[in-house]
């Protein structure tokens, strides 16, 4: 209203701030550290970062894996050797370990020959199984068939960012590439590095992607259904110019993009078709009447304007609930979504007014005019309402079993989280570390950090120590041969009491390679142990009994850390605790509808519509053996947030009907006709706006967009039916209007 009273100020600080936003997507940027999905003040985290910064860092290794069946040729065996010098040269890397790097047992002149002395021979059966039987990642080295090998690629500089990581993966592409031609082999970078990269490109491509296709859909179809260019710019320009506005700002401010933030600027812009659509409905109502341009936008503002402000105030704080969670990723998902909630609906509105008196004009509308697909939807809506209202208890009973059954089955649906979920698909870099899980024993590592008390590393007592929890890790099915001092302490043959062998061996390694055993700052020592990639269910139960095998050998003292073990347990929690702030967001959302519509009795009958959705989708990821999700929690707390976005419309058009409708029946009828077009319009502009989430790379933002779907679809047919059908028949006594009230 402010905005139709001062036009021209309104228009200059709209102008002002998506200048301000154009401008923020140039200096927009993605966060790069896979690290923060769990990053929050629990001891689990703390753990994990302690042990990357002390041993060996897996997610800051790059891994080549060489693929192809002559690898055992000689002249191709020799080019492979070749490589590794090549990769050693490359700038920008302080090791490359591969089979070429394995060496034999110290002689008695101190010296250390490799394993494989003449490359020109070939690979041969027995030189494969010398090296897959080094202690030393043989296994991690050669594929037990043959075909296929790793190098292990470590920068010079810790934790490298992305950039770097980019340059060197160019680098190491070329050196595979000149030193492999002819050879028939395939040469693949991957590693956490790589596929960190290949998430980043997938998010640019999906702000391109979701967004413009998102923008253009919502115009074609506010076209369809209004059969008005001026009405399609009405609803479309409000709501790009939302979401520009939320990507905008957060370059503009310097907040980076998530993987889960990343369809924050593309839900706000589907709310802002939705506030659009339902503005559109009552200023084409009110011009029809015969009010200008003018009086048609005030009306329709004081129509459906507190109820937009409403949805939005219910869906931030949908996303609101996800900020008391500990994990900073989610807090940061939350806040983005709530000020994108509020800010966006405020600034359709606003835009929305100027709009109206400039182009509001070239919209005609007869008073006659029937073809209107708008129009068209008016008496299927009303049918529903009769069918609903004469059938109000059947109706009302089969929503509440339905209500129970999907209860059960959703709360009895199990926390699942699995790393690949989160990891781009179709990517080569993906893709490859899978056969590489598959072929080389996992590649997933399990770090139980043994702390040493001050003891030396080499001593007997430390290795004592080391030995007990190196052998009961080893006992624990599901995973591979340990990597621990007491496997050098084996291969040189001199057991516990080998430490000066031990010595001699780790001077010949380097940094890296040593740190795989001993830590860099406090002298602990590292038990390792890889498992293949596996959900929750399966990794969680695992990791605990690895620590409890270390820890009953070793001490309580002794802990098991890694991506691995990290992820596993914290995704159980965390995903419980969004569970939990789903359960808040209900609560808070019909909370607001109560004091918004000054009645609990509204609040009480509003929440089967909106919880049945939630619960029908997590009744299918029951059914279809999915498990719940962290996206899955994430998906639901916001589907909930726009679908209660029907149920406060519907409520706010029949409050409005009070006078000439002598029964509560026709009421509700009158109820869906004038909304339910509207409804049914916005909801199909979602759907088809969240459709292009599946065209995404990463399975979050594709399974984000297929629960937010199905949640929104069951709202839509709870609001048109289960919603009447309530008010008509349990709730009777609540709604019966007086006759020429």
């Amino acid at each position: 209203m402010l905005a139709l009273k001062f036009p021209r100020a309104a228009a200059t600080i709209i102008l002002a701030l998506l200048a301000i936003s154009v401008y923020g997507l140039t200096q927009l940027s993605f966060d790069e550290n896979l690290r923060q999905v769990f990053r929050g003040d629990t001891q689990t985290y703390r753990a994990y970062v302690s042990a990357t910064d002390n041993f060996a860092d897996p997610e800051n290794e790059l891994l080549l894996l060489v693929e192809g069946e002559g690898i055992s040729k000689p002249d191709t065996f020799s080019r492979l050797q070749d490589l590794q010098f090549e990769l050693q040269l490359i700038d920008g890397i302080e090791s490359s370990f591969s089979l070429f790097s394995l060496r034999q047992l110290i002689d008695a002149e101190g010296r250390s020959a490799t394993l494989v002395s003449d490359a020109g021979q070939g690979l041969d059966p027995a030189l494969a199984q010398k090296i897959r039987a080094h202690p030393l990642l043989g296994e991690k080295l050669l594929a037990a068939d043959g075909r296929s090998l790793a190098y292990y690629i470590t920068p010079s500089q810790p934790k490298a960012p992305l950039a770097v990581f980019r340059t060197l993966q160019g680098r190491i592409e070329a050196a595979a590439r000149d030193t492999l031609k002819g050879t028939g082999l395939a040469a693949t970078v991957s590693g956490f590095p790589a596929i960190r990269a290949g998430i980043i490109d997938h998010l640019v491509r999906d702000q391109k992607v979701l967004n413009a296709v998102g923008a253009a859909v919502g115009f074609l179809l506010s076209l369809i259904i209004f059969r008005s260019l001026a009405a399609a710019l009405m609803t479309a320009v409000p709501a790009v110019a939302a979401g520009l506005s939320v990507i905008g700002l957060m370059g503009a401010i310097g907040v980076k993009v998530t993987v889960m933030s990343n369809v924050v600027p593309v839900l706000v812009m589907i709310l802002g078709y939705t506030d659009a659509m339902h503005l559109n409905a009552a200023w084409r109502h009110a011009h029809r009447e015969g009010f200008d341009a003018r009086q048609s936008e005030w009306r329709a503002m004081v129509a459906v304007g507190p109820a937009c402000i409403l949805t939005a105030m219910t869906t931030a704080f949908a996303f609101l609930s996800l900020t008391i969670s500990d994990v900073s990723i989610v807090r940061h998902f939350g806040w983005i979504g709530a000020i994108g909630s509020i800010g966006g609906a405020v600034l359709v509105l606003a835009i929305h007014a100027l709009l109206a008196l400039t182009i509001g004009k070239y919209w005609t509308a007869s008073r006659r005019s029937q073809g209107v697909p708008l129009d068209l939807l008016a008496a299927p809506s009303a049918a529903c309402a009769r069918f609903s209202t004469r059938r109000a208890w059947l109706l009302s009973w089969i929503g509440m079993a339905l209500f129970a059954a999907f209860a059960f089955m959703h709360f009895s649906t199990p926390p699942e989280h699995s790393i690949r979920e989160h990891l781009a698909e179709g990517d080569p870099a993906n893709e490859a570390l899978a056969r590489l899980d598959t072929n080389f024993g996992g590649t997933f590592p399990i770090e139980v950090v043994v702390p040493l008390g001050g003891l030396a590393p080499t001593s007997e007592a430390a290795l004592a120590r080391i030995r007990a929890v190196h052998e009961a890790v080893a006992t624990v099915p599901g995973t591979s041969t340990p990597l621990s001092l007491w496997s050098l302490a084996q291969w040189t043959g001199g057991g516990e009491k080998g430490g000066k062998l031990i010595d001699d061996t780790l001077k010949q390694l380097t940094p890296t390679a040593v740190s795989r055993f001993i830590g860099r700052n406090n002298g602990d020592a590292l038990v390792s142990v890889s498992v293949h990639e596996a959900p929750t269910r399966i990794m969680r139960p695992l990791v605990d009994r690895i620590e409890a095998a270390a820890q009953a050998a070793g001490g309580a003292e002794v802990v098991a850390t890694g991506m691995a073990a990290m992820t596993s347990r914290e995704s159980d929690r965390t995903i419980r605790n969004l569970g939990y702030s789903l359960g808040f967001a209900v609560l808070v959302g019909l909370a607001l509808i109560s004091l918004a519509f000054r009645s609990y009795k509204i609040g009480i009958i509003a929440f089967l519509p909106n919880a049945l959705p939630i619960l029908a989708t997590g009744s299918l990821l029951f059914l279809s053996d999915r498990g719940m999700q962290f996206t899955s929690v994430i998906a639901l707390t916001v589907a909930f947030g726009i679908a209660v976005d029907d149920t406060i419309h519907f409520i706010n058009a029949f409050q409005r009907m009070r006078i000439g409708t002598p029964t509560l029946a026709e009421r509700l009828t009158l109820t869906s006709r004038v909304i339910g077009p509207v409804l049914a319009s916005t909801t199909l502009i979602i759907v088809v706006g969240l459709l292009t989430t599946l065209t995404s790379g990463l399975p979050t933002i594709s399974l984000f967009g297929q629960l937010a779907i199905v949640t929104l679809a069951t709202a839509l047919i709870a609001d048109l039916l289960l919603l009447p059908a309530l008010m008509a028949g349990p709730a009777r006594s609540w709604f019966t209007t007086e006759s020429g009230k």
